[in-house]
């Protein structure tokens, strides 16, 4: 009898799973708290605009004269509006789940937060990694002399809101369970899945729509 063909994982959704395995392991080994799990997933929007912003650049650069201009005009429309994004809702994650003491300081924050969760900077790391790979496939894929310059800057959003809104409402689901370890686990999971369906090319995209050309941004 021929035995099944194994289903074959593609590089990206091995890398997903691989760096995703990072904030389980600190939850479950290194006892990271809710608080420090959901703004660690903040902290990734920061890292995709970044990213972003290095694939509007990117395209300005290798898309001919004319593109240089607009990725300008583009590249700093983005970073006013996608920075105001992520600072009212970096604010909104540190008022509802932050401790009181830091304010709406959301540096404070971070500093805090880096210095007394066992192995955070690990997770962080963990982030940027897959945002490099993201981008580094971005170039050698050739998408980054086609892409649409307003695709790439509407990109993060659609991801951002629905992946977030899932995460805060189970943010507030373990802060009344008392953050059982059971519920940071789910988190972790949750956030897993969709950065595997992204990879994968299903569920929402982080940039290129499943019906659009070669030319738009993939996650």
């Amino acid at each position: 009898m021929k035995a099944p063909d194994v289903p074959k994982v593609s590089f990206p959704v091995a890398v997903a799973v691989g760096l995703n395995l990072i904030p389980l392991v600190g939850v479950v080994f290194w006892g990271w708290s809710a608080f420090a799990l959901i703004f660690l997933y903040w902290l990734e929007n920061v890292v995709i605009g970044v990213r972003t912003l290095l694939a509007i650049l990117a395209n300005g650069v290798l898309g001919g004269s004319v593109k240089k201009v607009g990725a300008l005009i583009f590249a700093t429309f983005f970073s006013f509006h996608y920075g105001l994004f992520c600072f009212v809702h970096g604010t909104f994650v540190l008022l509802l789940f932050g401790d009181g003491a830091m304010g709406d300081d959301l540096a404070l924050a971070a500093r805090e937060l880096f210095a007394r969760e066992p192995n955070l900077m690990i997770g962080f790391a963990s982030i940027v990694a897959w945002q490099v790979v993201q981008f580094c496939l971005f170039i050698a894929r050739g998408e980054a002399k086609t892409a649409s310059p307003i695709a790439l800057m509407g990109a993060p959003y659609p991801r951002i809101v629905v992946l977030h809104l899932a995460i805060i409402g189970g943010g507030f689901l373990v802060m009344l369970l008392n953050q059982p370890l059971a519920g940071l686990i789910i988190l972790a999971l949750v956030k897993m899945g969709f950065d595997v369906a992204e990879a994968s090319g299903n569920g929402l995209r982080f940039g290129r729509p499943r019906d659009a050309g070669p030319g738009a941004l993939s996650r």
